[in-house]
């Protein structure tokens, strides 16, 4: 008699401490902005940073240093500051090999508006970062916790050999036992389902400035015909980006593209872009010679990016820039142009159509089925190298490839100029293999909204370079519908 109830005793003092236990895993939470990934065009070199947000409110921040493309040896600087602090304590941070990624720890002592700087000597990029603060404990985890000792308490109290002796005093603690115990077991029976999760944090820096009502957003649309450059300005939806080159271009010369972002209504800096697709603000810049270059501003200060860029030709290059505000801005396309001066090239030959070509060391079967305005087409790319597939193409922007689309203008062919050339940007969202890579197809669905040519570039990542493959497309008008 006396072991079974020793046995009973032992299996409520379990279930009173596991009800004072089990909710500890929500007695301090925090909601961090997580793992953020983004790529930096930072001067000549290509960067991926995988930023990790630390838990409680400051700490540690582990910081990840890909690089990519063609990035020349040397080194990168890293710090974490507050939004327009300078540099202390800064890490230097080698970029060689490309691939080979380099971690470093960096340290922030509180929650709120972060900035991590990365510093090549010439240019520091500023990535705002937010530093979430812990959650405090909710009520119910506090009850079950006080009532779950008060009730062990009391009854290990009410067990012990000189209080059974005094039955009304082992009543009594007893009782409170029984009133601890039913405290925390109530306050879990009634908890809600999982714990609330606070308002998301808006990005470090300036405070949001909502965009106008009727802002457009997505992947295109109409836009102003562009300003020839030096200085040129660029307007969709709630954002005024205004562009300008800090040399005059040259052909086969880098040059430095700022962006300075404004807001539409008020005028005020725009500081609010979200990171999206792992960038900031993604640049696709289009050359005469029918080039494409994808590149990611960095930003340098509050509303200002900078990318370096090397035209190949002279003539006139078109300049898309799709960025996302927080909140509801939601996607926004900006175009303009700038020209680099020299004799003008002769036209350039429109890109092979559908078929096999030969690009970055692969072989590229690109297949489109016939064409038909406003009717959804897929778009598909199959590499092969060495006779066999290739199967280890690599994640790029967080996904398996892009297709940049640039439809005719007035005169029925692509000009990244004419403000009736649409512009698309589409994504292969496929899942990676087994060994996380893709391969040997990739495909995209797009519908084009009207007929005439059209300039695609597959775009895939190998070997942490990028590899892009121009195609052209003639798009058949729809068939017209009987009377």
């Amino acid at each position: 008699m006396i072991g079974l109830r020793r046995v009973g005793v032992l299996l409520v003092l379990l279930g009173a401490l596991a009800a004072l236990l089990a909710p500890a895993a929500f007695a301090h939470e925090s909601t961090p902005t997580g793992v953020q990934r983004i790529e930096l065009d930072l001067g000549a070199r290509e960067l991926a940073l995988t930023i990790t947000a630390p838990p409680e409110g400051g700490g540690r921040m582990p910081v990840v240093v890909l690089p990519r493309g063609d990035a020349p040896p040397g080194e990168v600087v890293l710090a974490a500051v507050r939004p327009g602090g300078e540099p202390a304590n800064a890490v230097p941070v080698p970029v060689a090999p490309v691939g080979q990624p380099h971690e470093v720890a960096l340290t922030t002592d509180g929650p709120g508006a972060w900035e991590i700087t990365v510093a090549d000597g010439t240019t520091t990029a500023r990535v705002p970062v937010t530093v979430a603060a812990p959650v405090p404990t909710p009520g119910w985890v506090w009850a079950v916790r006080i009532g779950a000792l008060v009730g062990v308490v009391a009854l290990v109290a009410a067990l012990a050999p000189s209080v059974r002796r005094r039955p009304r005093l082992a009543l009594g603690l007893g009782a409170v036992a029984l009133v601890g115990i039913t405290i925390a077991a109530t306050a879990v029976a009634t908890a809600p389902s999982s714990t609330p999760t606070p308002p998301a944090p808006t990005p470090a820096a300036a405070p949001i400035i909502a965009p106008p009502a009727g802002g457009h957003a997505g992947h295109g649309g109409a836009a102003p015909a562009p300003t020839p450059m030096t200085t040129a300005t660029m307007t969709s939806g709630s954002v005024v980006a205004t562009a300008s080159t800090t040399s005059p271009p040259t052909a086969g010369a880098p040059t430095d593209l700022a962006l300075d972002l404004t807001d539409s209504s008020t005028g005020a800096v725009v500081d609010d872009l979200a990171i999206h697709d792992d960038a900031l603000i993604h640049l696709a810049v289009m050359g005469p010679d029918g080039s494409l270059d994808h590149v990611h501003p960095v930003r340098t200060a509050p509303g200002h990016y900078v990318v370096r860029l090397t035209p190949g030709t002279a003539g006139r290059y078109g300049v898309f820039a799709e960025m996302e505000r927080a909140g509801d801005g939601g996607h926004q396309v900006a175009r303009t142009a700038f020209d680099v001066p020299g004799p003008a090239p002769a036209p350039a030959a429109p890109a092979p159509g559908p078929g096999v070509r030969e690009v970055g060391g692969m072989q590229v079967d690109v297949a489109v089925p016939e064409a038909v305005a406003g009717r959804p087409t897929t778009v598909s790319a199959t590499f092969g190298a060495g006779g066999g597939q290739v199967t280890d193409l690599q994640r790029w922007l967080g996904m398996a490839g892009h297709l940049m689309v640039l439809g005719p203008g007035l005169g029925g062919t692509p000009d990244p100029m004419d403000p009736a050339s649409a512009f698309g940007h589409v994504h292969d969202m496929s899942a990676p293999g087994p060994a996380g890579t893709y391969g040997p197809r990739i495909s995209f669905e797009h519908t084009f909204a009207r007929a005439g040519r059209y300039q695609l570039w597959v775009q895939v990542q190998r070997d942490w370079r990028i590899v892009t493959v121009p195609v052209t497309v003639d798009v058949t008008p729809a068939p017209a519908s009987a009377p």
